[in-house]
């Protein structure tokens, strides 16, 4: 009965958008059937099909903005660039056209070569709002496809803090080098290298413009870490061959931006923001590698792991650790762990193996609650990075350890990562909560759980932790607040929920406390939490837990 329901509900909706008399029955081409056999498709997740529908429907009704809305929408989660502009500019003429399609649109002028009409969405997208940090950049940029001598005094005028400044200055190495201002290129970017993967990505990306302007000797400068992935690059480097990855022009340049602010958006695993900005970037420079990675990770956070696997396998060789670290985890995130494991194994037994690989390991070793095997994976991970091994990698390796029963010799690890990192709320939190877990020095865990908690106020996980220490310190009273907290910003943890009902029992609110577990209970999924939640509800706490 529930497909019945959906049908009719879609075909309601859908009759909704033309002014036509209710009696009247749209014919099997018309613009209405395709939009409902459109949302039909779409309800099916069957996203090429459902994208061919709504431009059939587009098509026969280009001035409805609901229809356009709709087909832009499919069209960036199917990949339909085609589909994207035709909708985008049927939006922008009913001037109903998303902030999102607007980058969309400025990239296509670019590569058409259509520096006015890049700009004039630019000031559109200005005069939106919402958008603000990225004019700097893409003013620059669409000046320099303008040949435009202002680009000097433009790039003054720009803000020197805030996250404008931070896009901009990240984009600053490529703008130099598009204006073949080499010197100047290679100096700003060395201002901005850093550890992690995005580091490494500009990086590579400013040593392929150099390689590409015949500077191979500066863009060696930058190719300096003992990672896989550097060692390949120096290789073709010095052989003479070149670097895949340039920015060397305008719309790739834009592109590259929209696709740093995917990668920002992935750090929320579920956000299909990051898609949205994944897919325009590739749609406005489809051939740049680094692009094609940051949408495979979009993909495989949004649940579309075959299709982040084979954009994955038209990735240069070069950059195989990092193809090999995204297909790792979109495996992991359907449960295909045991393939995951034997590319991880795969990657450490490889000569060129480096402490990225068998953190990757570990990883997922974790994943497979092998504790004890992960453990020696970061073990070895921390050896190969020396004395330069990070804060959270000392982290994972402390963590495994203590989950393989082992709390002797992952105390210290997890004291050392909080010596290296004393500022990191994630490594203070942790170390606290297994010390309360442990029963080991419960002013201390406070202490270092309060400090995590007022560097990071917003964080539920800490809110729990700092609620749960004052509730283990016999102080239930003060334990509530926090713990209500933590469960208003996070109620579908079920950890949390089981601790809020353990300090209302312990405070005398037996009613609120089997309240509180019947929640936990919901979200829970393990054997052993279940039947302990239940005994709680059935029982309550036993008298020495009071």
């Amino acid at each position: 009965m529930a497909p019945i329901i959906r049908t009719c509900s879609v075909a309601a909706f859908a009759l909704a958008l033309w002014s036509a008399p209710a009696a009247a029955k749209p014919d099997a081409s018309s613009p209405l059937a395709d939009y409902v056999a459109a949302r039909m498709l779409e309800g099916q997740e069957k996203g090429a099909a459902a994208a061919q529908a709504y431009a059939l429907a587009l098509s026969g009704a280009p001035d409805n903005d609901r229809i356009a809305m709709r087909a832009y929408r499919e069209a960036i989660e199917a990949g339909d660039r085609s589909l994207a502009l035709r909708a985008a500019h049927a939006l922008d003429a009913q001037q109903k056209l998303p902030q999102d399609a607007r980058l969309l649109l400025i990239g296509e002028s670019l590569s058409k070569g259509d520096w006015r009409g890049a700009r004039l969405m630019v000031d559109k997208l200005e005069e939106s709002g919402g958008f603000d940090f990225l004019i700097p950049a893409l003013r620059i940029w669409t000046d320099l496809a303008a040949r435009d001598a202002s680009t000097l005094t433009s790039a003054a005028r720009q803000p020197r803090d805030g996250l404008g400044s931070t896009y901009l200055r990240e984009q600053q190495p490529l703008i130099l080098l598009a204006r073949k201002q080499v010197d100047d290129g290679l100096t700003a970017a060395k201002a901005l290298t850093r550890p992690d993967g995005r580091g490494l990505i500009l990086r590579l990306a400013v040593a392929a413009r150099l390689v590409a302007l015949k500077e191979r000797a500066k863009a060696l400068e930058l190719l300096v870490d003992d990672s896989s992935t550097m060692q390949a690059a120096r290789a073709l480097v010095e052989s003479g061959k070149p670097l895949p990855g340039a920015i060397d022009s305008p719309t790739a340049g834009t592109a590259f931006l929209i696709a740093r602010i995917a990668s920002d958006l992935l750090r929320d695993t579920g956000s299909s923001a990051s898609l949205t900005f994944a897919r325009i970037a590739s749609f406005t420079a489809p051939d740049n590698d680094a692009i094609r990675m940051t949408l495979a990770q979009a993909l495989a956070n949004n649940g579309r792991t075959v299709e982040a696997l084979t954009v994955l396998d038209g990735v240069a060789p070069l950059y195989g650790a990092l193809v090999r670290d995204i297909r790792i985890g979109a495996l992991g995130r359907v449960d295909r762990n045991l393939e995951a494991l034997t590319l991880a194994q795969e990657a450490v037994n490889r000569p060129d193996a480096d402490l990225y690989d068998h953190a990757r390991l570990g990883g997922v070793l974790t994943k497979l609650q092998k504790p004890r095997e992960a453990a020696a994976a970061y073990r070895e991970a921390i050896r190969l990075a020396g004395s330069n091994a990070p804060w959270n990698l000392l982290l994972l390796y402390g963590g495994a350890l203590d989950q393989a029963g082992q709390w002797a010799e992952a105390k210290p690890v997890l004291q050392s990562a909080v010596a290296a990192a004393p500022e990191e709320p994630d490594a203070l939190n942790h170390l606290g909560y297994a010390m309360l877990e442990h029963g080991d020095d419960l002013a201390e865990a406070t202490r270092l759980i309060a400090k995590a908690s007022a560097l990071r106020p917003d964080s539920a996980a800490i809110t729990d932790s700092l609620g749960w220490a004052f509730y283990l310190r016999g102080q239930p009273d003060d334990s509530i607040p926090l713990l209500e907290r933590a469960v208003a910003a996070d109620p579908t943890e079920a950890a949390v929920g089981e601790h809020l009902g353990d300090a209302y029992w312990a405070a005398g609110r037996r009613v609120d406390a089997r309240y509180a577990w019947r929640a936990a209970l919901v979200q829970s999924e393990g054997a052993d939490d279940i039947k302990r939640i239940e005994d709680k509800i059935a029982n309550g706490l036993p008298a020495r837990t009071k």
